[in-house]
């Protein structure tokens, strides 16, 4: 008797195995597993270009706007601090930025494409696009952007927990 394989790779639980209460949790679950799996492709995709999955939002930050501050970068990208403070260490070691002083306030420094930063722009950008086209294939324009849609929406859910839930500790020391 020969047993069929199991699927490669993490598979959801399915759904019929979660209680009714339990199925919009579901969610987290596939969420999570979307993430590790883009990042996983992402290594595969971009590695050979030198960039990382955790650098990739960073670099196309300052592809779009060259010059940016590190507090700049971190607000834009929604990373903590620390881990922008150590892609940008790697970034600048690898030989893809510089930073400079700000003219306008010389505590501060701005991050700024090298000239191989700028070189792998357009393949980073390319494969990222290629990439897309690859796990997008074969579902819909209309399933795509509803994803994008509600996708936003919970990024702005998830944003605005995170924001109270970090100003409300504050708020009650004041009380």
């Amino acid at each position: 008797m020969t047993r069929a394989s199991a699927p490669a790779g993490p598979q959801p639980i399915p759904v019929s195995l979660i209680s009714d209460s339990a199925k919009k949790a579901r969610l987290i679950s596939l969420i999570n597993m979307a993430a590790r799996l883009t990042n996983r492709a992402a290594r595969i995709r971009l590695g050979p270009l030198g960039a990382w999955p955790g650098q990739i939002p960073l670099l196309l930050w300052l592809i779009a706007d060259d010059g940016l501050i590190q507090k700049e970068l971190v607000s834009r990208s929604k990373m903590e601090q620390p881990t922008v403070a150590e892609h940008l260490d790697r970034l600048e070691k690898d030989g893809f930025i510089t930073r400079k002083r700000a003219t306008q306030d010389r505590r501060k420094y701005q991050v700024f494409l090298t000239a191989k930063g700028r070189s792998i722009a357009s393949d980073l950008i390319e494969e990222l696009e290629n990439g897309a086209e690859t796990f997008t294939k074969g579902i819909s324009k209309q399933d795509l952007l509803v994803f994008d849609r509600v996708i936003c929406q919970i990024i702005e859910r998830l944003e605005t927990f995170i924001r109270d839930s970090e100003s409300a500790p504050a708020q009650q020391e004041k009380v």
